[in-house]
């Protein structure tokens, strides 16, 4: 099966709100994220035709839930993408938990970008870590991804414009992390699994605002995720190639990498797992777990903890 079939399943996944150990805030409570003026981007570390947007679109939040968790805020929002026409499906927005530690700051930031998988693999993956990060002083913003998850891959020239799309959404998501009360713009970081770390690898050469990555299970070409369980059609990568993370991991300088493997993983081979890291620009560290491509093993979210921790400067 297509690992891109399992989406429906997803959608109902994300759509229902985090019920565990939490306490609903009254809607009379709630407290909506403050929207500061967005910031100027840093300039990128190469052109970036590709990934160019206006930075000045309003993000017109909509909060549809807020709660308790652990003395940690959770508010599960959406704002408006980057673009109305690349999230059409959704109305041309982006949904997403944002995670709010308790003090007045400053506090350091963490975008977190999902896996396609099975029907956990939704921005709720890293919940649970968000709300313990959030205890050392981080705000976290968990997106939901769009594509592949929520417009599925059509293995044709449609797929490059979605492609460049999901990336620049993530460019947009650092915007909109930076409208947050009390958030350090030099202590921003990233955590991506899968097609999460894909497009975290791609952002990574692109622009210069995040301190730290930690990419998990990714490889070094979008071919390599899109080919599983089927067969491409010919003169598809070629339309696409240019795109592939590995072009743009070496260009993450000055930012920290921090590599995380499965020794038993189905789709990342340690030889696609060699050619990216092989291709990363320095700082950077590679960890291999005892685990399959779904990554739940507590050491590694132990070691990402610790990762965040030094680079991040957290409590």
């Amino acid at each position: 099966m297509k690992r891109y079939t399992l989406i429906i399943a997803s959608l109902l996944v994300f759509l229902a709100g985090c019920t565990t150990s939490t306490t609903n805030i009254p809607a009379s409570q709630i407290v909506a994220p403050v929207i500061e003026s967005t910031p100027t981007l840093a300039a990128p570390t190469q052109p970036a035709s590709f990934f160019d947007y206006d930075a000045s679109r309003p993000f017109d939040v909509k909060i549809n839930s807020q709660t308790e968790q652990d003395g940690v805020i959770v508010t599960d929002l959406s704002y408006a993408s980057y673009d109305a026409n690349f999230s059409m499906s959704l109305n041309g927005r982006t949904l997403a938990y944002l995670v709010t530690p308790q003090g007045k700051g400053p506090f350091a930031g963490v975008i977190y970008l999902h896996w396609l998988g099975n029907a956990n693999s939704s921005r709720k993956q890293y919940l649970d870590e968000a709300v313990e990060f959030a205890k050392h002083g981080v705000v976290s913003l968990l997106l939901q991804g769009y594509y592949p998850w929520v417009a599925a891959q059509t293995l044709d020239k449609a797929d490059r414009p979605l492609i460049i799309g999901q990336i620049t959404e993530l460019r947009r998501a650092i915007d909109f992390l930076l409208t947050q009360p009390n958030v350090d713009s030099t202590r921003l970081g990233f955590v991506g699994h899968d097609y999460g770390a894909v497009f975290g690898s791609t952002l990574s050469g692109i622009d210069q605002r995040l301190k730290t990555y930690v990419l998990i299970a990714g490889v070094p070409t979008l071919g390599d995720f899109q080919k599983v369980g089927t067969t491409l059609p010919d003169g598809y990568l070629p339309l696409i190639e240019d795109l592939d993370p590995i072009h743009y991991i070496s260009k993450a300088k000055p930012a920290s990498l921090f590599f995380q493997f499965a020794k038993n993983d189905q789709f990342v081979s340690q030889d696609m797992a060699n050619q990216l890291t092989d291709a990363a620009s320095e700082p950077k560290k590679i960890a291999w777990y005892d685990d399959s491509h779904q990554m739940s093993n507590e050491t590694a979210r132990a070691d990402r903890l610790a990762w965040l921790t030094e680079q991040l400067a957290l409590k």
